[in-house]
């Protein structure tokens, strides 16, 4: 039963438009800290650099479950950065890395695999599987090296990045925002 006298509670403000706005929302989180915003970017971003694909979503669920004080959406946009567009760079890349650590810097070239070969037979059937694996044996074990150092690697850059950002924004956008009746204890006086 509610109160006939208590005050009617304001409606929420409708959710910012825009790719852009939408992120600076997600950075201006007013219930966390420029650290807890950069720690869930860092490790969706380091997710998304991880070799081992088909783990990526359980992976980001198991640090939601992990870590409550997250930031899930942006944790879970970061892991997106890997996606059927960006697949192929972050292969090439991590591919790149694991054949210079391995001193490999001609051999294990991804223009040597047929791709056109790999299908759906490939993960469904020994057969494909063997073949599959057969094919990709000269470039995996550079691809799971520098995709393991790319994942380390991405940790600090995320983590760096995503910090500068969260306190740039809200240094500037912190005064203009509704929710903002009070600065956060990371935005100086003033703005």
């Amino acid at each position: 039963m509610t109160d006939a006298a208590a005050p009617p509670m304001p409606a929420p403000p409708p959710p910012p438009k825009g790719l852009w706005n939408r992120l600076k929302a997600h950075l201006l989180h007013p219930e966390l800290s420029p650290e807890q915003v950069a720690w869930s970017f860092c490790l969706g971003f380091s997710i998304a650099w991880n070799p081992l694909l088909g783990l990526h979503t359980g992976m980001v669920f198991a640090f939601c479950l992990l870590f409550r004080r997250l930031h899930r959406p942006l944790m879970i946009m970061a892991m997106l950065i890997n996606n059927p567009w960006t697949m192929v760079p972050i292969a090439t890349a991590s591919t790149w890395v694991g054949n210079l650590v391995r001193g490999r810097t001609s051999a294990g070239s991804l223009a040597q695999v047929q791709w056109h070969e790999i299908g759906w037979r490939s993960f469904l059937t020994w057969d494909g599987f063997d073949a599959m694996t057969t094919m990709l044996r000269p470039i995996l074990k550079s691809y799971l090296i520098g995709g393991f150092i790319c994942t380390v690697l991405a940790l600090p850059i995320g983590y760096f990045f995503m910090l500068w950002l969260t306190r740039r924004l809200r240094r500037i956008h912190w005064p203009h925002l509704p929710h903002a009746s009070h600065p956060p204890q990371d935005v100086p006086p003033g703005g």
